[in-house]
């Protein structure tokens, strides 16, 4: 049986969106809503995996745990091991739940499906079908996948874009960028040197898929909203302000 830890990578440099992850929703720096909303998955510990003290004080001063980690790390998943190894230096979780900082709505309970679909692969990530807008912005990332011949809502990833691939698709699969690694797979990516295709798409996965590593992608029918820029950043509010008003 694996057992579970979730950790959040968020730094503070952002490029599209500066300083996105304290970024005020509903009253909250976005990294909070990140955070709360993966406690009530109930799979494990969270832990903030950040290279700022702001972002660190903001989880502290709500009695979560935040790692301090090197501001240098060419990806998310490099920060997220070195804060599992300085957060759990006794192996005592050897599943690790990647969720993305940037992702301030989402229903716990797919993270905890997602873990129910795990087996024997490196990874397990997410997809959902891509609406029309998606297609052909280079901030949704594209997933090319080789389905199951007998379960379609499972398949293997062959590679991922920003740009519409594969051609002429009847479909077109928006990757969620949330990753569940076994920690020995984990362990062994990041030992591997950024890869080409990892700089040109600036996708860490990539990085994975060009060593040999095999990604397991399950559907899910959520739509995940990555905030990238102030126009999804003023969708996520207007979202969440209209779900609170309604409750």
């Amino acid at each position: 049986m694996l057992k579970p830890i979730i950790i959040i990578p968020s730094r503070l440099g952002s490029t599209r969106l500066q300083k996105k992850a304290l970024k005020i929703i509903n009253g909250q720096p976005m990294i909070c809503h990140v955070w709360s909303n993966a406690l009530k998955a109930d799979l494990g510990p969270v832990v903030v995996a950040t290279d700022s003290e702001k972002i660190s004080n903001v989880i502290d001063a709500k009695g979560g745990n935040a790692i301090l980690t090197d501001a240098n790390h060419q990806s998310g998943s490099d920060r997220i091991y070195e804060a599992l190894s300085k957060f759990d230096p006794d192996f005592n979780y050897d599943l690790i739940i990647n969720l993305q900082g940037d992702m301030p709505i989402f229903d716990p309970g797919v993270l905890q499906n997602l873990v129910s679909k795990i087996k024997s692969e490196d990874i397990t990530t997410l997809v959902c079908k891509a609406n029309f807008d998606e297609i052909s912005d280079p901030n949704v990332v594209k997933a090319v996948i080789s389905w199951d011949k007998n379960d379609d809502d499972y398949g293997t990833a062959l590679y991922f874009s920003r740009t519409q691939v594969p051609y002429n698709a009847l479909t077109y699969w928006h990757h969620i960028g949330i990753y569940a690694w076994k920690r020995k797979s984990l362990k062994k990516f990041i030992s591997f040197p950024v890869s080409n295709l990892e700089k040109t798409e600036k996708l860490e996965q990539l990085r994975a898929l060009e060593n040999g590593m095999i990604i397991k992608v399950v559907k899910t029918k959520d739509h995940f909203i990555g905030v990238d820029t102030q126009k999804d950043l003023n969708k996520v509010r207007n979202k969440i302000k209209n779900q609170s008003e309604s409750n």
